[in-house]
């Protein structure tokens, strides 16, 4: 696809940090991308520059796969390791048994979600995560989100491995609370790793480091 980029973020920089490397690096006029990662999060971030951020506004709506690790007994304000701890609840009760259940629960029908306060979704122009900083409330309206497929790939010491395939709008982040919740105990977000993005995977990516030396 003619002006797209397809990269491996690396974890530690937002996405509009990637997006303003590329575009000093190789002194783009327009550079955007399709779909926030978190600073903690890695993998495929789809990048549009010069004509191709007019494509950007449609590969934005494609479906996402990730890898995530669910982190059982403890909720923090972020929804993930990063933030402070609020909460913490037991969690020996949940088995792999239970998980399966609460999957079957969430996938393959729509469901409202709450995006995390701590978030770059916006509300009146306005990222929630700067009127979260500053200590501002907000309701926040919850967003139709789906679970297209998910499969457990390893539980172990409270932590769930899991893949998803999930639509537009779907925060990881935001699952991971409600599967705690769901579960009769609390939860947050550990690693997560996108690895598709529409057509766009993670094995036809590349790093930040190789493009930007590759093309010095």
């Amino acid at each position: 696809m003619p002006n797209i980029l397809v990269v491996d973020k690396p974890k530690g920089l937002t996405s509009n940090d990637v997006v303003q490397k590329i575009k000093h690096h190789f002194k783009y006029k327009k550079v955007g991308h399709a779909g926030t990662l978190d600073p903690n999060a890695t993998g495929v971030l789809v990048i549009g520059f010069n004509e191709g951020t007019k494509l950007l506004s449609t590969l934005v709506n494609d479906t996402k796969e990730y890898i995530a690790d669910i982190q059982f007994g403890i909720e923090t304000d972020t929804y993930d390791i990063t933030g402070k701890i609020l909460v913490e609840k037991p969690y020996n009760h949940i088995t792999l048994e239970m998980i399966a259940h609460a999957l079957n629960h969430f996938k393959n029908s729509e469901y409202q979600q709450l995006p995390p306060m701590y978030s770059a979704k916006k509300v009146h122009g306005i990222k929630l995560y700067e009127l979260a900083r500053a200590n501002k409330t907000i309701d926040i309206k919850p967003v139709l989100v789906k679970i297209n497929s998910c499969e457990i790939i390893n539980f172990d010491n409270h932590i769930l491995r899991i893949s998803l395939n999930v639509s537009k709008g779907f925060y990881v982040r935001s699952f991971a609370h409600d599967l705690g919740i769901y579960l009769n105990s609390c939860a947050t977000m550990g690693d997560l790793r996108r690895t598709k993005s529409g057509q766009f995977t993670i094995e036809n990516s590349i790093t930040l480091d190789n493009l930007l030396k590759d093309n010095s």
